[in-house]
């Protein structure tokens, strides 16, 4: 097959990320192949290695729109809140909710790739996009809540540790196993037991 002249290669790039994500996000990753996503972009398999070198390197441009997705979507359902207790936990409530709205996407953020027979590196900007999650999360707790910037990183990586960990339990049907039937329970269990010190007076 030819390729077209609709697309431009900026473009073309990006419908390949596009349709690679949907691929996951309705069939898994498991069902991401060169075959599978030439039918989904209407070009040949040869085009998809034009643009990325491998498939890990196109699952990892799908993890950082996926991120960057999680991101956008925990700040559109704080914005309007004031900066205590509640923000935090809309956030919480936010992440882990996105999880569960996108099981396949999310399962592929964090299964571990590997390329000839070791585990692939996670180029720059895909770390950076990581790490600002983090920094965003440090933020919100810095805004809402008396804790002292030394303990607002630390806990920041603690509360995302633990908002991963009730993610995955809840999708996979573990969580339950444990007596807990909803996930939003556990999370404010969580945030008043290690948070409850720090809130402000006005709360």
């Amino acid at each position: 097959m030819a390729r077209r002249k609709d697309h431009s290669p900026a473009d073309l790039r990006e419908l390949i990320r596009e349709a690679a994500q949907k691929i996951i996000k309705t069939k898994g990753l498991k069902s991401l192949t060169a075959r599978a996503l030439a039918q989904e972009v209407g070009y040949t398999p040869g085009t998809i290695y034009n643009f990325y070198s491998d498939m890990d390197a196109l699952v990892a441009a799908v993890n950082f729109a996926t991120l960057g997705q999680l991101q956008q979507t925990c700040l559109q359902k704080i914005e309007s809140l004031p900066p205590d207790f509640s923000k935090v936990r809309a956030l919480a409530y936010a992440y882990v909710d996105f999880a569960h709205e996108n099981l396949a996407l999310w399962e592929a953020i964090f299964m571990r790739t590997r390329k000839a027979g070791k585990a692939a590196r996670l180029p720059t900007l895909y770390q950076e996009r990581i790490l600002s999650l983090f920094v965003m999360i440090e933020g919100i707790l810095k805004e809402c809540l008396n804790i002292p910037a030394p303990d607002a990183k630390q806990s920041a990586r603690l509360l995302w540790a633990c908002l991963h960990g009730i993610a995955v339990l809840t999708l996979d049907g573990r969580l339950q196993l444990v007596g807990i039937e909803k996930p939003h329970k556990i999370i404010d269990d969580l945030l008043m037991k290690y948070f409850g010190i720090y809130l402000k007076s006005s709360c």
